[in-house]
């Protein structure tokens, strides 16, 4: 004699708890992919351009406020360490220069010859492109 096996219950909660898993799976890597961004850490609006290359963002970027205050990657500097942090950067690569817009020209062309005293061979100036 054949016996049927018994019927499994029709449960709703087998078929949901698969999807919860996925969805806090995409929770944690949108949580993550949000924050490796870095910040700036002070807000500087560089000046506009009409005829520029699109600059590829470099980790050695130094900012420089319109106050004077500079920061090298994520870190407030002084303008005496200066030379010691630049020694510490990757040579091989140039230095870009992401200045305040309301920053005197006077300030940042003192800045670009400290950078040229130093020992720094080609510095970027970032700027903003307008068509």
């Amino acid at each position: 004699m054949i016996v049927a096996p018994p019927k499994r219950p029709d449960r709703s909660e087998d078929n949901i708890l698969p999807l919860i898993n996925i969805v806090f799976l995409l929770l944690i890597f949108f949580m993550l992919a949000g924050s490796l961004n870095t910040r700036p850490p002070f807000a500087v609006s560089p000046p506009e351009t009409a005829n520029a290359r699109d600059a590829q963002p470099q980790p050695a970027t130094l900012f420089v406020a319109a106050d004077g205050r500079l920061a090298f990657g994520s870190e407030s500097i002084h303008v005496d360490d200066l030379p010691d942090v630049l020694a510490q950067r990757d040579k091989t690569q140039p230095l870009q220069v992401k200045a305040d817009t309301a920053l005197p020209a006077r300030e940042l062309t003192r800045l670009l010859s400290d950078l040229r005293a130093v020992g720094v061979p080609e510095v970027r100036l970032l700027t903003v492109h307008t068509p």
